[in-house]
């Protein structure tokens, strides 16, 4: 027999949600609804079963089946935040997860294994890290032949190589994460953060991906939230080289200069071409050895530079914010046209209303009207 209440009970703990807010979410007078439910004095009543599934990130299903045990997938964050915020992320991330890789079986696609041609190892790290990281990240460019502008062209090569890509709203400090398991290899970007911050969050998660199996969770998180352990900052490091090639860096860099020196504008001009933040490109100008850091310094604690920043790429926060990711809406819709997913079922995967389908599939230049199945035949 299915304890459901016994269920509910559990989520919420694990929630550290308080039987109080959980009755204010429902609706309740008391909080002594939720303890009879809990308890199994009270009968649960179908709307409450959803209502409640929804406020503790479940499916209804995983209240209603027996319980079994279930392989826990690991979420690496970029930082935590509080207990609750994350846990319903995380699981929120890993159902569209599991969905993605469902959608590729439906479009009779296989999962594919990201797979890099060298070995990274550890050791590497101790005697010359910053130099090693540089290294993998060069590696990577010249194998995918990421070109002089990576950020153009890395989300859509991930993909192409069997990453799964998910754009969620996490606010406006949600940190981005990475995952691995049996649906492969995720990166999970803010939908709410800027398109350069974006890039950078991919290319910072992407060398979490290469290192998975490396380095503890002990090793990643430190031991307080003010600080940075050593593999975040190489982190950092690889995702700065990557998107910000030094060949192409110096030679945009001497077009932009005029002798030694270089007009706020043109390094905004040039954070832009590259899709990356200013100071990401001002730290790697540092580290190339052709800006000097202690005018870094005082130029971004000077604030002039960022409120010029702030100005000039103002119309670039006015893009269209990304959604789970094209491609997996593009499976999503392909599933749905081969009859292989309801409606109700479509819309469940879309995380939308089912009565907004119908306009989300005409935005996305879909006519259900409209007969897909015409082919063509190579030679």
């Amino acid at each position: 027999m299915i304890n459901i209440g016994s269920k509910l009970k559990k989520e919420r703990e694990l929630l550290n949600m308080s039987k109080s807010s959980v009755a204010k979410k429902m609706g309740f007078n008391h909080y002594q609804t939720i303890s009879e439910i809990e308890s199994g004095k009270r009968e649960v009543k179908a709307w409450e079963i959803v209502k409640l599934a929804g406020i503790y990130g479940r499916k209804v299903d995983f209240f209603l089946k027996p319980e079994v045990a279930q392989c826990s997938q690991k979420v690496l964050w970029r930082n935590r935040q509080t207990q609750e915020q994350t846990v319903m992320d995380e699981r929120r991330f890993l159902v569209f997860c599991e969905n993605y890789a469902r959608l590729l079986k439906l479009n009779d696609k296989t999962i594919s294994s990201f797979n890099i041609k060298f070995s990274i190892e550890k050791s590497n790290f101790s005697n010359r890290a910053f130099r090693y990281v540089e290294d993998i990240a060069g590696e990577i460019s010249r194998f995918y032949n990421l070109g002089s502008r990576p950020a153009c062209v890395l989300p859509k090569l991930l993909e192409d190589q069997g990453i799964l890509l998910l754009y969620l709203d996490l606010g406006e400090s949600g940190p981005g994460a990475s995952s691995d398991g049996n649906f492969g290899k995720a990166i999970l970007v803010n939908s709410s953060d800027a398109p350069w911050r974006q890039n950078y969050d991919i290319a910072h998660e992407l060398f979490h991906i290469l290192t998975w199996d490396i380095f503890t969770d002990e090793e990643i998180y430190a031991d307080d939230n003010t600080s940075k352990s050593a593999v975040e900052k190489w982190a950092d490091a690889f995702a700065s080289v990557m998107l910000l090639p030094e060949e192409a860096v110096k030679l945009e860099f001497n077009r932009k200069a005029t002798g030694d020196k270089i007009e706020y504008l043109s390094l905004i001009e040039m954070a832009r071409d590259f899709q990356v933040s200013l100071p990401a490109l001002l730290w790697r100008l540092v580290n190339l050895g052709i800006l000097e850091k202690d005018n870094v310094e005082k130029a971004l604690a000077d604030g002039a530079i960022a409120d010029i920043d702030k100005k000039a790429r103002f119309n670039d926060w006015h893009y269209e914010v990304p959604y789970l990711s094209n491609r997996y809406i593009e499976l999503a819709i392909r599933a749905y046209d081969k009859g292989k997913l309801s409606k109700r079922k479509l819309a469940d995967y879309l995380d939308k209303p089912l009565g907004d389908i119908a306009a989300f599939l005409a935005n996305y230049g879909y006519d259900e009207e409209q007969d897909y199945s015409h082919e063509l035949i190579a030679p």
